[in-house]
């Protein structure tokens, strides 16, 4: 194993150990970060102002017979939504006269940059996690909640049909006929015309309470009947069904089924963060106080503070529904 070496660790001015944050960090941002399942069952894009607007769309068309020379089309974006970004904050100090002669504090220093990325992305986690267990935040699709039992299905040209995705009825995810039961829920879902949009869950999103659980249950070959006098075939032991943890539920029980590839064409939510432009704006992400700076005279204490900007909203509900668990 490899030793230490204080001779090459230590920073030699409160100038040096910032420019050694800010070397790492931006290193380390720039270093492709491993998707999580914000990215897989939502969107996440870079937004370059700190109010915007969102499309709206589902194209559902649907052939229909011809009997003048007038035009038939259908229009993309004709509902929007307001995304708006705001700002959050947290930050990293050091004694400068720690830092300059203790390796072992010159070494936490080095490892803020990674851990203060590491705190953004649990960050973006919980932001709509949060807002999953709510459900009290609107979609853009129809102004309801994301998960609700009266979705429109075509909210601009009202055609009075409905579908829900949501099961208000507690349900144990650990239970082949509850899985069976909503996933074939999910069939009812309608395009804009009314017709079946042809949802298939295929994804299981789980509080990490419920999680080893299920996956044990769905590797089984064999599991009880439905009588429970006689064992079947598990028949989502090879269905590809993929079950995912959500660390930042905080409800132990409710699950969440998603269509993986409807997700590309309605996301259930989006989460934007403002692309701040280098280098005219960088200071506004990364604020840095060095011996110069009222903190350091006050404290003692260098110090970076960093500031990130997102905006998050619920989009359609046509490829997740929340079921109640127990």
């Amino acid at each position: 194993m490899a030793k230490f070496n204080p001779a090459t660790s230590l920073p030699s001015s409160s100038r040096d150990a910032l420019e050694m944050f800010d070397e790492r960090y931006n290193a380390l941002r720039l270093v492709q970060q491993p998707s999580t399942w914000v990215d897989e069952l939502g969107e996440v894009h870079d937004t370059p102002a700190l109010e915007t607007k969102y499309p709206m769309s589902i194209l559902s068309f649907k052939y229909l017979e011809a009997r003048t020379n007038e035009g038939h089309f259908k229009t993309i974006g004709e509902k929007d939504v307001d995304l708006t970004v705001a700002e959050y904050k947290d930050g990293v100090e050091i004694e400068l006269l720690k830092l300059l002669t203790n390796t072992f504090s010159a070494k936490r220093w080095a490892d803020s940059p990674q851990a203060m990325l590491d705190a953004e992305a649990a960050f973006r986690a919980k932001l709509i996690a949060d807002a999953l267990v709510a459900n009290t935040e609107t979609c853009g699709w129809d102004g309801l909640a994301l998960f609700h039992d009266n979705h429109k299905s075509n909210p601009v040209r009202d055609n009075g049909a409905t579908f829900d995705n949501l099961q208000a009825s507690a349900k144990d995810v650990a239970d082949l006929a509850n899985i069976e039961a909503e996933i074939t829920a999910g069939l009812e879902v309608l395009d804009t015309n009314g017709d079946p949009l042809g949802v298939t869950f295929d994804t299981i999103a789980v509080p990490r309470q419920k999680w080893q659980k299920l996956k044990n249950l769905l590797k089984q070959d064999f599991v009880p009947s439905a009588a429970g006098t006689a064992t079947m075939r598990n028949p989502y032991n090879d269905a590809g069904l993929t079950v995912v943890k959500i660390d930042q539920l905080t409800d132990n029980n409710d699950w969440y089924l998603f269509d993986s590839k409807l997700l590309k064409q309605a996301p259930p939510w989006t989460l934007a963060k403002l692309a701040l432009p280098a280098p005219g704006f960088d200071a506004l992400g990364l604020r840095r106080f060095d011996e110069n700076s009222d903190h350091f005279k006050k404290t003692g204490k260098i110090a970076v503070s960093s500031h990130i900007y997102y905006g998050s909203k619920f989009l359609f509900p046509h490829a997740v529904r929340k079921i109640a668990g127990a």
